[in-house]
């Protein structure tokens, strides 16, 4: 009586081992590649937030430029600041052309400028600087711009007289944090915001 084999053969074991191989390694190339869109979409929305609330909170701040400017007009000047909006027009403070600009709101004299990061040389961020003391509102910001519409609705970058300033448009750029190898170019995501601040306490 022939007794049947039941074992697998030696080429039966190599192709499933074949076949496991290739599909452990198609599954890690997944894995992998999840794991670097969560951390390119987590780095995205980071940049978003940090800039969004950068963004509202300069734009705040310019609508209350002239507030108590009662204060100016007695004192002469706040933080040595005569003008209720001083622009700074290509001011170059991270060398890209970017602009600054000072409001007065009551006592308080507020720059908002970019800068190198303290801690790495490479990272250009927002500073808020009141009064001669700086706070950093968002980090990788690479430009500032600011738009001037006028009383007469002339629209300026670098206006003569800011007592004709009526409206003020920021706009910058954010990037992420770390660069995408997959991304061409540098490989760093960016986003463009703008936002205009109506400055309510001008004389009209």
């Amino acid at each position: 009586m022939v007794r049947k084999n039941d074992g697998v053969t030696l080429i039966e074991l190599l192709v499933v081992l074949v076949l496991s191989s290739i599909l452990m390694a198609a599954l890690y190339r997944v894995f992998i590649g999840g794991q670097r869109v969560y951390t390119v979409q987590e780095q995205v929305v980071d940049m978003q937030q940090n800039a969004r609330a950068a963004i509202d909170r300069m734009t705040r701040e310019i609508r209350m430029s002239g507030y108590r400017k009662d204060i100016l007009d007695s004192q002469g000047n706040v933080g040595g600041f005569t003008q209720v909006i001083t622009p700074g027009n290509n001011v170059n403070n991270i060398g890209n052309n970017d602009d600054q600009i000072t409001i007065i709101i009551a006592d308080k004299a507020i720059t908002y400028r970019l800068q190198w990061s303290s801690t790495d040389l490479e990272m250009p961020v927002l500073v808020r600087d009141e009064n001669g003391v700086s706070e950093v509102l968002a980090d990788n910001i690479e430009t500032l711009q600011f738009t001037y519409t006028l009383r007469n609705g002339a629209v300026m970058d670098s206006p003569t007289n800011p007592d004709d300033i009526r409206m003020v448009k920021v706009s910058f750029t954010a990037r992420t944090k770390s660069a995408d190898p997959q991304l061409s170019g540098d490989g760093y995501r960016r986003r463009r915001l703008s936002s205009f601040a109506t400055v309510r306490n001008m004389s009209s």
